[in-house]
Parts: structure tokens; sequence; C-alpha cells
């Protein structure tokens, strides 16, 4: 910059400085503000600062290209470190700890098969294109939220405040169902309006942790806890509802969006509630997580709402002796009231022979209940498995629900096992005192039987000819059928 002549245009000027971006020399605002720190303070040079500034953020700031302090001056003042000197400039804060930020993770429905269907239609898959790259970057960023299209159907997104990462998923979701908003069809491309697709989503959203950092690496990429976060949550949304919208969010952003003021431009935000998924472990992470209640289509699940809550409390306190059995039984009552739909069971099926209306289940869970007061633990678990079972044939049953009640089912199952075994401890132990003369005579005659009969059974096998013979035509026939995969859980 020494060597300039004070006859260098400022063309000139334009053109080393952004050789010198390209080549990556100076590749943040500080090294270009050093740089040119010769050139006389002017307009000209403000100019030239601005514009090859905007190289720089094209180049370097990746997820954050697109950001300025007047398209996105609340994410701006997140993630920049401004200029003192020029306002309009700044570093990005890479590797720092950002507390008010949040990360939104949308997974679309139907994506890969869309593509897969319309392979051979050039046009359908440009104007999926074009979703995903202009009306979408579009739609968010009238909440002030920034996007980036992470691979085929994933969106990540990124904002300043819960609630507006929230509001800017609600407006995508609307958007796919082709039930965008009147201020959001006017920013979107008018191609897309009649012929755009309609898809479900999932959607995570986490943040607002102060010791979580969001890394922002040398290209612009982001990692860190809140990413990993976000798409755990993704995950899980996918997981418990792979065919319709579903949006988690963690338990700080919840609060954050909870505590909202009141605002004329969040007005999806008043169309939904948020129902306690309790805490649900992620790879050795437990995180407290929220689930959104859309009010024009599940908004029954806020009846049981108390009851899910009572239930997280008991499991929190490891209350498995009684009270996390009944609260199931309550959970499961409330349900089947509350739910709009009627089970439908496959026909010709068991279930079919049984009795599953609403009055059905709430007979079933009463006595269910009889059994275990009465002690008969056994019984009230195979009923409570059974119970459970058969609540997947209501069409629109709460998988969340669903999915507590058969990990407790599992649990009891297992208790039931190991209650089985210690009662036979009892029953061997002191035979005389729980059965009667008739009784004890014959269960000491049938033991006797049965363990010669094992005996001699397992020795008659030893003497089977061709044991290798039939042991590899069994293995041949099997293998078909038998696999070993290695899953890798996020």
């Amino acid at each position: 910059m020494a060597d300039l002549k004070p006859s260098t245009s400022p063309y000139e000027v334009l053109a080393l400085l952004t050789d010198r971006v390209a080549s990556g020399e100076l590749a943040s605002f500080d090294s270009l503000k050093e740089f040119c720190s010769p050139l006389p303070e002017s307009a000209i040079k403000n100019r030239l600062l601005k514009q090859v500034f905007k190289l720089q953020r094209q180049l370097y700031w990746g997820f954050f290209k697109g950001i300025s302090p007047e398209t996105f001056p609340k994410v701006w003042s997140q993630v920049v470190l401004p200029d003192r000197k020029y306002p309009f400039a700044g570093d990005l804060k890479r590797y720092m700890t950002i507390s008010d930020i949040y990360m939104g993770m949308v997974d679309i429905h139907g994506y890969t098969r869309y593509c897969h269907k319309n392979r051979g239609n050039m046009s359908m898959l440009d104007l999926l294109d074009r979703m995903m790259q202009i009306d979408i970057p579009k739609i968010a960023a009238t909440m002030g939220v920034v996007t980036k299209r992470s691979s085929g159907d994933q969106i990540l997104l990124l904002g300043a405040a819960a609630e507006d990462v929230l509001e800017a998923i609600l407006r995508i979701m609307q958007y796919f169902a082709r039930r965008a908003t009147n201020s959001d069809v006017a920013k979107i491309s008018a191609a897309a309006q009649a012929d755009r697709p309609q898809f479900q989503i999932s959607a995570g959203i986490a943040g607002g942790q102060k010791f979580t950092p969001l890394i922002i690496t040398r290209d612009g990429d982001l990692s860190g806890d809140i990413v990993n976060t976000a798409s755990r949550l993704q995950s899980r949304a996918d997981k418990i509802s792979p065919d319709t919208n579903k949006i988690l969010l963690s338990s700080q952003a919840f609060q954050k969006v909870n505590s909202r003021p009141a605002s004329p431009q969040k007005l999806l935000l008043d169309g939904v509630d948020f129902f306690n998924t309790g805490t649900i472990d992620f790879k050795g992470i437990s995180i407290g997580v929220f689930d959104t209640v859309f009010m024009n289509v599940d908004a029954y699940r806020l009846q049981y709402r108390d009851c899910m809550e009572e239930l997280y409390e008991s499991l929190d306190k490891g209350m498995w002796k009684s009270k996390i059995f009944e609260d199931s039984l309550n959970l499961i009552a409330k349900i089947s009231m509350s739910i709009p739909t009627e089970a439908v069971p496959p026909a010709g099926s068991d279930a079919a022979m049984r009795d599953l209306s609403k009055n059905g289940f709430m007979e079933r869970t009463r006595g269910c209940l009889t059994a275990f007061n009465a002690e008969r633990y056994e019984e009230a678990i195979r009923s409570l498995n059974s119970i459970v079972a058969d609540m997947s044939y209501f069409p629109c049953v709460d998988e969340l629900a669903l999915d507590y009640l058969h990990s407790i089912c599992d649990r009891y199952s297992e208790l039931s096992g190991i209650y089985v075994k210690s009662l036979d401890i009892e029953v061997s132990a002191h035979p005389e005192a729980l059965m009667s003369p008739d009784e004890l005579k014959n269960f000491k005659t049938l033991k006797r039987c049965y363990e010669m009969y094992d005996r001699v059974e397992r020795t008659a096998r030893e003497r089977v000819k061709g044991k290798k013979a039939i042991w590899y035509h069994i293995a041949d026939e099997a293998s078909a059928k038998l696999s070993v995969v290695i899953q890798s859980k996020k």
C-alpha cells in the first residue's frame, strides 16, 4: 500500500485489495483496516472498505455471508465484533461462547421420495430447489433469522431470540403445507405459488445456555453443543412423528419463548401451546424437552398434560413400587377419553375381539389397577402391556406418550421376571408352608420327574448322530435372516 502513488486510481486500489482478499492474505476486517491505514480518511476510502468487506463476507463468513447491520441487526449484534471506527464492518466471534443465540434444525419428510418420483422431471426438481434456496431464506428473514441448506432436505436456522426461530419454523411449516401467510407469499417466487409440493417437517430448537458455545469456524461453518442439541432434538422429533409436523425445543429455548413479550409480528405463536416431554437422554447427555402443540389439530393433548407431568415426577423419584404403575394407568385413561378418535384394530386380529371403545379402555384400566392392588402383580403387568399395545390402534395417538408407556411396560416386565424368580425361591424353600399335603406330594413328584426328564433329554441330545451336519444345515437356512448392523446414534 505504501508503494501506491497519489495518482493511483480508486479502481486500482480496489483491484489490489480484492486480489489480497481472494488470496487469503486479508481474510479479516482487522487485517484489511490495518493494510489500508496509510490511506487518508475520505469518503472514497470508506466506500472501498465497504465494498471489499462485502467480498470478505462472501468468501469467509459462510453461514453469515448475507448478514449486515441492516439486514439482520439482532443476529449481527450477537455474532459480530463490530468495528468502532467503521460501524458497517467487523469480524465474526469465532470460537467464542454466545449465549443469546438459538439454533433450529428442520428436516423435510418425503423430500427424498419426491426427488426420486420426479427424477425425470427437471422443472419440478428446479422448483424444489428454488423453494429451498430462495423462498425459505426469504420467509425466515422476515423474522430476522438466517438460514442455510445443510444437505438436501435439512435446513439450519439461526436467530438471536428463541421466539424468532420458532416463528420462522412455523411459517416454513405453513409454506410447505401451502398455507403461507399473505406477507410471506409476497416474498416467495411467483412460479412456486400454485405448483409447489406439500411437505411435513420435523424440527429441533436449542440455545440460550450461557456456557454452551456456538463455534464459528474459519470457513464460517457452525459447530458446538448448540448445533448437536438442535440436531438431536430434530432426530427425536422425526422418530416420534415421522409423517407429521413435530417441533421440539430444549427447556432453555422453551423458557425464552414462554416469557416472550406480546408481538403482532409473531401471530403463529398464538396458535401453539407447549407440552413438557420430560428429560430425555441423548448418548449420555440429559436434555429437558418441550413439544409444540398445534392448537388446531392436537389441542386435546393439553387435557392430559398434568398427568404426564405427574408421571415425569414419579419417574424422576424412581417410584416403581406402585406410583409409576398408577400414574401410567391414569394417563392411559385420560388419553383414551381425550383422544378425538376411536381405536381401529385390523379386521380379523385378536385385538378386534377386545372392547377397544373408550369405555372399554376405562374398564380395562380399572381392572388392571384392581389386580395390582390385590398383589396379583404378574397379571396386572400383563394387562398393562396389553392395554398399551392396543393404544397403538388409535389413529392419532400421541407417539410421545406411547413411547413413555412402552418403556415403562418394558421395565415392569423386567421387574415381573425378577419377582417371579424370587417367588420360586420362596416356594422351593418353604413348600410345606405354602401347599396342602396333596399339593406338596404332587409338587415333589413333578419336580423329580422334571429333573429326571431334563437330565435324560440332555444325555440323549449328546448321543444324536451327525450333530455337525444338523448344525450346519440350520445355520445355512437361517443365514439369510441373520444380520449384525452397527448403528451410530446421535
